[in-house]
């Protein structure tokens, strides 16, 4: 069983990102049912891309596609959580739309894994 996050800085890039891409919302609910949960570490393609692992974790990066841009793609930057006994937990870091940014914030990543060795 995999167990879903977000943290607040990723709900509020949603938020605000869903007002402008109508389908973003639902477009990212069918990553985390269909993808996620059939491969939480990716599916071989082109579209992920391991950014960190540790003993504990990995961070991929993922290109997810959104109706609303007419083929372009978001990017979400998740924590992957090994599992812990049998669950599964995976933590929404960053989504951003590749028209607008071109490459993750390397600077939340770095704070994110910082937070966790806290």
């Amino acid at each position: 069983m995999i167990n879903f996050q977000q943290t607040q800085e990723f709900v509020k890039e949603l938020k605000k990102l869903s007002k402008k891409y109508r389908t973003l919302e639902k477009d990212f609910r069918q990553l985390k049912e269909i993808y996620l949960v059939a491969a939480p570490q990716g599916n071989g393609s082109k579209h992920w891309n391991l950014l960190h692992k540790n003993d504990t974790l990995e961070i991929y990066k993922v290109r997810m596609h959104c109706d609303s841009t007419k083929g372009k793609f978001f990017r979400v930057i998740y924590a992957y959580h090994l599992k812990t006994e049998t669950v599964e937990l995976i933590e929404f870091i960053e989504i951003y739309y590749k028209g607008n940014k071109e490459n993750e914030d390397r600077e939340r990543i770095k704070d994110y894994l910082k937070n966790l060795a806290c």
